[in-house]
């Protein structure tokens, strides 16, 4: 018997016990369970489906640690009938062509950021509006109640043939440049690496020249001098080690700009048994409720340590509060405008409405409490 959420934005943990028969074959590996095999979970047999993964998430990152939670939790309430090939970040497909991975069979879940391939996600491309997305909670849940129920939102991932999973932000926005840089007149001529349409627009509206690099050739962008300015999330300036060659970063306060997301190809999760159809969808709803926050969270604040005693950074700030509210104003409504006209012409039926349905969901969680250890450290920093 499965138990399952029925309020929405509750986490509810329970063990689930599964009862299954027949044979049950992923779309990708094919691996199938013996009929008279040892399905009990207790490590002696066989899994029934095993699923290949193709990830853009490092390792040890944040962004790794919602995805593993996920993986995890799928794999023990399935009582070992679901297991997962975990491939390395960027080992089997490159960022970019990990939705066609997973679209064409050679995956069965991916996890990418959907800004490298915007033509098949228009619908969560609204995290990339400025100013409006600084509870990260607030975002995962108002866009995974957004594809249960929004109907344009639902055509767009059967459109791509994927069963929606989770989309989460990769963190606050932070700046990180050669020379101290406090309001929007210092990004003039800089050479910016920033991914997300709208993140784009607007810094290019600031004078800014945007630089377009994947987030493992960037480091490498910076080094040969084709960026001289980063606008990414803290595992920028840690994981991917930037904090080498750019020794100021700071919060600009444009809040959540990008994001991860993690989907199933529509194959297989159709190939899955009602009884596993229901464990993937209660861990869904539950990584979307919370659990994902307090996974990303957990491993964000461990970040800190690393941007704290590395000898390269110089300072780790915030703009002052005019300076963010004075970009703010001067860019109005026209940044909303500017995503409904991009999703229209991705796509999007309805993007107006889409949008209506976004901006509801981060109203409804508006107070949802949750930590932003990028804010933390940037605290912590000022008061070493």
């Amino acid at each position: 018997m499965f138990t399952q959420r029925s309020t929405r934005g509750r986490r509810v943990f329970a063990l689930t016990a599964l009862v299954s028969a027949g044979l049950l074959v992923s779309a990708c590996s094919g691996v199938v369970a013996e009929p008279d095999g040892d399905a009990s979970g207790d490590g002696g047999g066989e899994p029934e489906v095993t699923l290949t993964l193709v990830t853009a998430a490092i390792d040890g990152t944040p962004n790794a640690a919602v995805q593993d939670w996920f993986l995890d939790e799928i794999e023990e309430r399935s009582d070992g009938k679901v297991a997962f090939e975990r491939t390395e970040a960027y080992s089997l497909c490159a960022a970019p062509e990990i939705v066609e991975c997973v679209r064409d069979g050679r995956a069965d879940i991916g996890v990418t950021i959907p800004d490298y391939t915007p033509q098949y996600f228009p619908s969560t491309s609204v995290v990339s509006i400025p100013f409006i997305g600084q509870n990260w909670q607030a975002i995962m849940q108002s866009l995974y109640d957004l594809h249960q129920e929004n109907p344009d939102a639902q055509a767009v991932m059967e459109g791509n043939e994927l069963h929606y999973l989770a989309t989460w932000p990769v963190g606050r926005l932070l700046l990180g440049t050669k020379e101290p840089v406090t309001d929007t007149a210092g990004l003039s001529g800089l050479a910016v690496r920033v991914s997300g349409p709208l993140a784009q627009q607007l810094f290019q509206g600031a004078g800014a020249n945007i630089v377009a690099l994947p987030a493992n050739e960037t480091y490498e962008g910076v080094e040969r001098g084709l960026a001289d300015a980063v606008g990414a999330g803290m595992d920028f300036p840690v994981n991917y080690r930037l904090n080498e060659l750019l020794p100021y970063w700071t919060d600009p306060g444009f809040g959540q700009y990008s994001a991860f997301g993690m989907w199933l190809s529509a194959t297989a999760y159709e190939g899955l048994s009602d009884e596993l159809k229901a464990v993937f969808d209660e861990v869904a709803e539950e990584l979307n409720s919370g659990a994902g926050a307090e996974a990303y969270n957990v491993k964000a604040a461990e970040q800190c340590p690393a941007m704290l005693d590395a000898p390269t950074v110089q300072d780790l700030n915030a703009w002052g509060e005019a300076e963010t509210e004075a970009w703010e104003s001067a860019t109005g409504d026209s940044m909303l405008d500017a995503w409904v006209e991009l999703a229209t012409g991705q796509g999007l039926e309805n993007a107006q409405g889409v949008l209506d349905d976004y901006l509801a969901g981060l109203e409804t969680y508006a107070d949802v409490e949750v930590g932003d250890a990028t804010l933390e450290c940037i605290a912590e920093f000022a008061d070493r």
